[in-house]
């Protein structure tokens, strides 16, 4: 799909773009579009592209131009809109704001968390004022909570498929779940490579990865609707525990954290600012950031059970008000629980909790 800014709005884009400390000249500005693109697929082929020499004002015409008119670099993802979420957090208040109401004004995906002003408070005047309070929302939590994400960070795995990547986890000490739209059937399940342990060890170095691979004739079960696959695997390597499904109601204003691997990286955790904003039986909708490469990634409640799949974002309807918003989404394990128990039992039958 092709982005058809306003004149005002490609103007003012293009200003932003070239101020940014990173685009003086055509080495910096290869790194920054690389980095923004890191993960995916079609990175070398935009770089290739993409003219960077010249002028700063004339190249950011050029970098917007070209990601407007390129379309989508994975499922629900405009180059744009990636681009956009990359460079958010290293512009201006100002310059914030404006590129947050592009999400709202064009069709691009959701943006990275609009800040909550807590880093743009002023202190008052008296220094007792601002002493060992609680600024905003209460961020305190307890440590024990870092331990529940570390073990349940081992049971998140990277999917690598012949069309693009992917995030799974495993429900069943042999069974993992992940999107339907990233795994449709037995045939894509055997041509997939399941990575467990792709992501840095305490000193910041790559841990040393494990795969595995889908057992043939094994179990499977997918539900196009609710976007969920479930995939029985072999040769697994040793990761601890397997997820908890819960299937629980949330409410509005929630905690949520993801697991994932964005862009098909290395294994990040999304847990700040991250809120519901709507949930029923069937989704949930929340501001907790992702990338492409995030599909099938476990949403997590705050004693880190699954509480979702994740499966979409962008400017999604909120069922009842019918009204849109910038949002990332998944299926409510309420839905996921109640379809396997049905349509699936022997998967059931092996699920914790």
């Amino acid at each position: 799909m092709t982005i058809q800014l306003s004149q005002p709005d490609f103007r003012r884009l293009t200003s932003i773009i070239q101020k940014l400390p990173d685009f003086a000249n055509v080495r910096d500005r290869i790194r920054l579009v690389a980095g923004a693109l890191e993960g995916v697929p079609q990175v070398d082929v935009i770089l290739g592209g993409l003219d960077l020499d010249g002028a700063p004002r004339g190249t950011s015409v050029e970098v917007v131009r070209f990601l407007s008119e390129y379309g989508q670099v994975a499922y629900g993802k405009e180059a744009l809109s990636v681009f956009l979420n990359y460079i958010q957090p290293f512009t201006s208040d100002e310059d914030s704001e404006f590129i947050l109401e592009l999400f709202q004004k064009y069709p691009l995906d959701v943006p990275a968390s609009r800040s909550r002003l807590i880093d743009r408070w002023r202190g008052t005047t008296s220094v007792a004022d601002v002493q060992e309070k609680i600024v905003g929302e209460n961020t305190l939590r307890h440590i024990y909570i870092l331990n529940l994400a570390l073990e349940a960070a081992k049971a998140v795995v990277h999917l690598q498929l012949p069309q693009g990547t992917g995030t799974g986890f495993m429900i069943a000490p042999d069974l993992l779940m992940t999107n339907n739209h990233v795994i449709a059937n037995r045939e894509q399940a055997e041509q997939t490579e399941y990575t467990f342990n792709y992501q840095l060890d305490i000193n910041g170095n790559e841990c040393k990865i494990q795969t595995a691979q889908a057992l043939p004739g094994g179990a499977f079960y997918t539900n196009v609707e609710l976007d969920y696959t479930v995939v029985w695997l072999k040769d697994l390597p040793s990761f601890g525990n397997s997820l908890i499904l819960q299937g629980k109601r949330m409410r509005r204003d929630d905690r949520v954290a993801i697991i994932q691997h964005p862009g098909g990286h290395l294994k990040k955790i999304s847990m700040q600012n991250n809120f519901i904003a709507y949930a029923d039986a069937n989704l949930v909708q929340y501001t907790t950031s992702t990338l492409p490469g995030s599909s099938g990634s476990p949403v997590f409640d705050d004693e880190f059970k699954v509480i979702a799949i994740h499966h979409s974002g962008g400017m999604l309807i909120e069922p009842g008000t019918q009204q849109r918003y910038l949002r990332n989404a998944g299926t409510s394990m309420i839905a996921v629980l109640n379809d396997l128990k049905s349509n699936a039992p022997e998967i059931y039958t092996q699920l914790k909790g």
